[in-house]
């Protein structure tokens, strides 16, 4: 556990990138040691945060579990200069702290060189306090970031390479223990300093890629004895290797439920075991969609960022979000994100062109916010379809106050009569079809409750999972599984009938 390194008394971060002064490698400072492995998401974490200090040189720690990085503290450089750097030595203390309480040691320090090569000056060299710890340095110079690692001895320096890997379990993953997920999770809540959250429209980083991105995990890990409960199991030699769907919901808690027992329904299976896992993280607490995008309400990007990121860390291999409203923010979420989140509007927009092409206009059942983000409308004219939406009286008296029943759990009866009174408008005014986009229209409506044919775009992202889920599972028993398009290579016919 490298114990010498992680209980010694914290020294100075510091360290100058001074493009003019370096040290040459010496043979004396060589090893056997691989290339620094570093998890795509950590790897993105410390790009986002020196990416933000582009005016000057950023630092941070990074914590190890045993050989394996497991966190990053982004640092304040307390010089605020942009070549050389020191780390607030409070920020320091607490990370070594929290490193100490979850048995982790400081295994690597980076910080950036905005103007400079990747290369350690003799002062980088001079200063590096910490001889157990790698030196990482991620070079801005010509805008996309080139990270180099460092083995550094008292007379030089060793560039061991970096790999850069995307893991996803269970192909992946050997044991995630639930208490190191939590700890990490307590950095990413919004409002934290330590989460780079990119704002709607910001520039996105240009990330170079250094060193392979592997699909394996190079070593093996301790076994497990006696397994607590809330322990994640090494399901490395399982031959049952499943994909895992990450539902991000919350909003509103019975959407997230219809969305699961949709799954459930849907995916073909004749014993427990048959069926998909799935994490639902659902946070009631993000704020209103439709007050952001109408009113200039609460972004809720920070919050979709950070339940996307919480089942990632848990071990999703795509994304879900029963919310058609929150797939206006979308564009910024993706990038934050180091797995797929699957749309639900190409999702019931494709259904609606295979299933109901013919009827050319398609009615629109959405809250206020997803019809002015139009989202569905553009979505329709790429596939050739016109949409329409309810009269601004009819949005608000039936559609609009329908949800609000829904949300509030009141009388979902009185919810019906008002959404089968829209249907009937949109459907004299020439809907061939509806689309139930809101999460929580269908629960009050179903398509015995209207004569005009009725897709429920819940039930439409329902499809898309499961037909996702069981694409990814056939191609991982030829190998890793491949992303072939941003529908991932489902089958609307197939998913339709349960077929795998």
């Amino acid at each position: 556990m490298h114990d010498a390194t992680r209980r010694r008394s914290p020294r100075f971060i510091q360290g100058r990138s001074d493009s003019s002064e370096f040290s040459a490698p010496s043979d004396a400072a060589r090893s056997d040691v691989g290339p620094f492995r570093i998890e795509r998401r950590l790897y993105l974490h410390i790009v986002e945060h020196l990416q933000a200090t582009l005016d000057e040189e950023g630092c941070g720690l990074i914590a190890f579990d045993d050989d394996l990085p497991v966190k990053v503290y982004p640092g304040t450089n307390v010089l605020r200069s942009d070549n050389r750097y020191r780390m607030d030595d409070l920020e320091v203390l607490r990370a070594v702290d929290e490193m100490d309480r979850n048995g982790w040691w400081l295994g690597a320090i980076y910080h950036s060189h905005p103007r400079s090569a990747p290369v350690p000056s003799t002062t980088d060299i001079r200063e590096a306090n910490w001889p157990h710890a790698l030196m990482i340095i991620v070079s801005l110079l010509h805008g996309a970031a080139d990270m180099r690692a460092y083995r550094v001895a008292d007379d030089g320096y060793e560039d061991i390479g970096v790999e850069v890997y995307a893991e996803r379990l269970p192909w992946l993953s050997s044991l995630r223990r639930r208490g190191r997920t939590v700890a990490t999770l307590g950095e990413q809540q919004p409002g934290s300093h330590a989460t780079a959250w990119r704002p709607v429209g910001a520039r996105q980083p240009t990330i170079a890629m250094r060193g392979s991105e592997s699909s394996d995990r190079a070593r093996d890990r301790d076994a497990l004895a006696a397994p607590a409960a809330h322990d994640f199991f090494d399901l490395d030699d399982d031959p049952d290797r499943r994909a895992v769907i990450g539902i991000l919901g919350g909003m509103g808690p019975l959407a997230t439920a219809d969305l699961y027992r949709k799954i459930i329904e849907i995916t073909p299976a004749a014993r427990d075991q048959d069926h998909i896992p799935v994490l639902i993280y659902a946070d009631p607490r993000v704020p209103d969609r439709s007050a952001a995008l109408l009113q200039g309400g609460e972004d809720p990007t920070p919050w979709l960022v950070a339940g996307a990121r919480a089942l990632s860390d848990m071990g999703a291999d795509f994304i879900v979000i029963p919310c058609n409203t929150a797939h206006a923010f979308l564009d910024a979420v993706r990038p934050a994100v180091d797995r797929p989140i699957l749309s639900m509007i190409d999702a019931a927009a494709d259904e609606a062109q295979a299933l109901h092409g013919q009827a050319g206009v398609v009615g629109l059942l959405a809250t206020s916010g997803t019809i002015a983000s139009e989202m569905y409308q553009r979505a329709f004219r790429h596939r050739g379809l016109d949409a329409i939406v309810p009269e601004a009286d009819t949005q608000r008296r039936c559609v609009s106050a329908a949800i609000d029943e829904i949300k509030a759990g009141r009388n979902t009866s009185a919810a019906t009569a008002l959404l089968v009174e829209a249907c009937e408008r949109l459907a004299q005014r020439g809907a061939g079809v509806i689309l139930a986009a809101c999460t929580e229209i269908p629960i009050a409506l179903q398509q015995r409750h209207v004569k005009t044919p009725l897709i429920d775009a819940t039930a439409a992202l329902a499809r898309t999972a499961v037909a996702t889920a069981l694409h990814l599972d056939e191609t991982a028993q030829a190998g890793e599984p491949q992303w072939e398009t941003s529908t991932v290579g489902w089958d609307l016919d197939k998913a339709r009938t349960g077929a795998s």
